[in-house]
């Protein structure tokens, strides 16, 4: 009997001392609320604060005029005028061609076009009085994509012929399943030494089927396919794990899409854990109660009522505590033993 007693009460002392948190609060709504609401969305992009361009803004069509010469291109030059001047060669490693009269001319970095018209002058300068040029670009070297980020084989690719942006992903082995919904093409201009930005909504793509998304890609260009938001959700749920951020996730949303609270959860201290941007953390503790009248108190858009500001962003983690007494007789990882006669208790499942 006295052994009996005893081992209730030792039970009900480890029952008790099970209610302590692991994670300690740091803030509170009221404060959380304030802070998030002075401050903006982090953009963990590369490309926060640059201009970028609608990939519905590029031209749809693949007009040589606007391409880039460069070493190793196979071209070949016609003079109207006459026919003794007719070259075909390669551009040479350091930019130039050479013409009968001409010598060499310098034509890297050049359109089509350009070169065309510098060529003309060059002839009518000193040998013509009337030129007119064509230049056909008869083979493209250098024809390299960089494709990176959420994409199974990134890498730097040689493309044969100009593509379109998803064929130049399916040479990367196509998106991975961490990849986002945006992707990002930075596009080089050899003269000017700037660069342009185009954005891509890979959803409007892929899903709604918006080809005007599938742009053409050109020589050099670099994709980056950025992976998803996400979030952790661990502690008492059923399924803990790293899961999307699918529009606007919420708490409650989030808990939901890790199975739920298991048995033994705390429903009045589910922790969210947010990363500021001088790399602390903020512990702020809710109930499902605040959740759930948070969410009943909202306008008739998420984003114009209270709930707005306990929008989940990437990085957040949502921790949902254990209560200690339901732990217990739950029997979540106990072993309890004592002269010689031993109990254990394990943890369920849900």
């Amino acid at each position: 009997m006295y052994r009996t007693l005893l081992l209730i009460f030792l039970c009900s002392l480890m029952s008790a001392g099970c209610t302590r948190q692991q994670l300690t609060p740091t803030i509170t709504l009221a404060k959380f609320q304030e802070e998030t609401a002075a401050s903006h969305v982090r953009n963990n992009t590369p490309y926060a604060g640059k201009i970028l361009t609608p990939a519905q803004a590029v031209a749809d069509d693949d007009d040589i005029s606007d391409y880039i010469l460069g070493p190793g291109d196979l071209i070949t030059v016609k003079v109207f005028e006459t026919s003794d001047l007719n070259t075909e060669t390669r551009i040479s490693s350091r930019g130039d061609i050479t013409m009968p009269l001409l010598g060499n001319i310098h034509i890297q970095d050049l359109t089509a076009r350009e070169a065309e018209q510098k060529i003309e002058r060059a002839l009518t300068k000193n040998y013509m009085r009337v030129a007119h040029v064509t230049l056909f670009v008869k083979e493209r070297m250098d024809q390299n994509v960089t494709v990176v980020g959420a994409v199974k084989h990134p890498g730097t690719f040689e493309m044969q012929a100009r593509k379109r942006l998803m064929a130049c992903i399916a040479m990367a082995g196509g998106l991975s399943d961490s990849a986002g919904d945006t992707c990002y093409i930075t596009r080089k201009n050899p003269r000017t030494h700037t660069s342009k930005v185009f954005l891509v909504d890979l959803n409007q793509l892929i899903n709604n089927g918006q080809v005007s998304m599938d742009i053409l890609i050109h020589r050099s260009d670099i994709i980056f396919v950025p992976q998803s938001n996400m979030v952790q959700v661990d502690g008492a749920v059923r399924k803990p794990g790293a899961y999307k951020i699918d529009g606007e996730m919420t708490i409650d949303g989030a808990l939901a899409a890790a199975g739920g609270l298991a048995m033994y959860a705390d429903a009045n201290d589910i922790k969210l854990i947010r990363k500021k941007k001088n790399g602390t953390r903020e512990i702020l503790q809710l109930s499902m109660k605040d959740i759930i009248a948070m969410k009943k108190n909202q306008n008739t858009s998420i984003k114009n009522g209270p709930w707005h500001n306990l929008l989940l962003q990437n990085g957040d983690v949502i921790f949902a505590e254990a209560s200690g007494s339901r732990t217990f007789y739950s029997g979540v990882g106990f072993s309890l033993g004592f002269l010689g006669t031993g109990i254990s208790y394990k943890a369920p499942r849900y």
